[in-house]
């Protein structure tokens, strides 16, 4: 499905569901909407602290591939 305005990050994968288990690859796609309620300020200092984390625990073999969102115009699928 294609969407408008959205960028897809090429170096992600999408998280995918397998035998009703989520399926999370090294580097999974997390979408998300700066300012969406938190404050840009927080987000940018949140994403910060979630990539250090992710750098932290997987011993530098996973991290997030963020995708940001732009209003709820993205959320609409384009037809084709």
């Amino acid at each position: 499905m294609t969407y408008q305005q959205i960028q897809i990050p090429a170096n992600g994968t999408t998280i995918t569901v397998q035998d009703k288990k989520l399926v999370v690859p090294k580097e999974p796609i997390i979408p998300f909407i700066e300012g969406d309620g938190i404050g840009r300020d927080i987000f940018t200092a949140t994403r910060r602290v979630v990539d250090a984390a992710v750098e932290k625990v997987s011993g530098g073999q996973r991290r997030i591939a963020w995708m940001e969102m732009d209003g709820p115009q993205v959320f609409l699928p384009r037809s084709q």
